[in-house]
């Protein structure tokens, strides 16, 4: 499994924290490695579950968004480098990840 370092600046990393379930946001604190597969579905779900609610619409969700997505497009860069909006367009579909891999996650003071 290949592990992907990323060094997050302070609100960054309080986002990121944010977005992540409990456990998940638990090991980021602890500085433990993350499956990415479970970052990014965490992350994927954070941002596109208001779409499900009959209320908001994915142009919505874009620009209501825009810091999430860039935090988003910052770590699949990591993974993707050709293609840093491979999980932005994932956004309301059912998530596909095509790699076994985890990401170190340092916060830059």
């Amino acid at each position: 499994m290949k592990t992907y370092q990323v060094s997050l600046n302070g609100k960054q990393y309080g986002m990121l924290e944010k977005m992540l379930c409990w456990s998940r946001a638990a090991q980021l604190a602890m500085n433990q490695h993350i499956n990415g597969y479970e970052l990014f579905s965490d992350m994927l779900y954070e941002i596109g579950s208001p779409v499900t609610d009959g209320w908001s619409t994915f142009e919505i969700i874009l620009e209501e968004s825009v810091e999430e997505l860039d935090l988003l497009r910052v770590l699949t860069k990591a993974v993707y480098p050709e293609n840093e909006n491979y999980f932005v367009e994932q956004i309301g579909k059912s998530f596909q990840c095509d790699k076994d891999f985890e990401f170190q996650i340092d916060l830059k003071f």
